[in-house]
């Protein structure tokens, strides 16, 4: 049987993700290579033609399938680069779709953003700010997302189970999630400054940091939900 994953705090997390990308890179290096490209083709195809960003939305097909090797290694299961490619077919339409409707989300939050603080009144400036925290609130979710969708104990449930799960590290955990998006975030913009970094390791990484914390949480939070229900 599957083990529980062993990590419980960012710092442990943190650990264990370097030590899983030192011990598995020959896999997860060409599956960032892979997603890095996607990502750089995404974006110069939108520097010539702007509406070439909703291409970006397939970029989920790679993501679900480097958090798929992430999920296998954070279960004590040993993993290869063909369950990058596995991960792909089997979680790729439901990493689109997810990745797709948060950008709707993000589209129209940073929309009342920007109308509500350029507005004059408190009105205008309140529904900026709630916007500003909806938005800090999806990419929080998100992050929580990737683990939960792919894991091997929760692949059988339905997608939208898996979804309130990861609403649920949200509610239960919304401080440390925080902490752990805004170090991802960093990570990422790091890496994207320093070009080669984020063609090699920083989308791996940063997706095994995710899975070693998201997924002890959503397993500590499921089982105090599940006990408080059957009191």
């Amino acid at each position: 049987m599957a083990s529980k994953p062993p990590a419980t705090s960012i710092g442990q997390a943190i650990r264990l993700a370097g030590s899983d990308l030192y011990f598995n890179s020959l896999r997860f290096v060409p599956a960032n290579v892979v997603c890095a490209l996607g990502l750089l083709a995404v974006l110069f195809a939108a520097i010539s033609w702007p509406p070439a960003l909703v291409l970006g939305a397939l970029l989920a097909v790679p993501i679900a399938g480097i958090h798929r090797m992430a999920a296998l290694l954070a279960r004590g299961e040993a993993t290869s680069i063909s369950d990058f490619v596995g991960g792909m077919r089997r979680f790729g339409l439901q990493a689109t779709g997810v990745l797709a409707g948060t950008a709707i989300l993000a589209v129209v939050l940073v929309t009342n953003v920007l109308t509500g603080f350029a507005s004059e009144g408190p009105i205008g400036w309140f529904v900026g700010a709630t916007a500003l925290w909806g938005l800090v609130a999806l990419v929080m979710v998100l992050i929580a997302i990737w683990p939960v969708l792919v894991d091997p104990r929760r692949e059988d449930r339905p997608l939208r189970r898996r979804l309130q799960l990861a609403g649920l590290v949200l509610i239960g955990r919304p401080g440390r999630l925080f902490l752990l998006t805004v170090l991802i975030v960093a990570i990422l913009v790091v890496s994207t400054v320093l070009l080669g970094a984020i063609v090699l390791v920083g989308i791996a990484y940063t997706s095994l940091l995710a899975t070693r914390w998201v997924l002890p949480a959503a397993d500590d939070l499921e089982a105090r939900y599940e006990a408080a229900r059957a009191r």
